[in-house]
C-alpha cells in the first residue's frame, strides 16, 4: 500500500459527518461497525494511527497462541 500523502486537518464537524457516512454505508451493506472498529476508523481518519499500526495491533490481538 502506498504511503499516505500529508493530510490537511478537517473540522470536527466534517470528521463527524464522514464517520457517520462510513458507518451508515457499512450498515446498509449489512456490516455494522463495532465500537472497536469505529474507534480504529476514527484513529486512522484523524491521523492518530497509520494503517500499518492498526494492522499490527489487530494481528497481535487476534494472533492465536501456539
Amino acid at each position: 500500500m502506498k504511503p499516505q500523502a500529508s493530510k490537511t486537518p478537517v473540522s470536527a464537524e466534517l470528521h463527524r459527518r464522514r464517520m457517520q457516512s462510513v458507518a451508515g454505508t457499512m450498515a446498509i451493506e449489512g456490516i455494522p461497525l463495532s465500537e472497536a472498529s469505529r474507534h480504529n476508523l476514527d484513529r486512522y481518519a484523524s491521523g492518530q494511527a497509520s494503517y500499518q499500526q492498526l494492522m499490527a495491533e489487530l494481528r497481535a490481538k487476534y494472533q492465536r497462541a501456539k
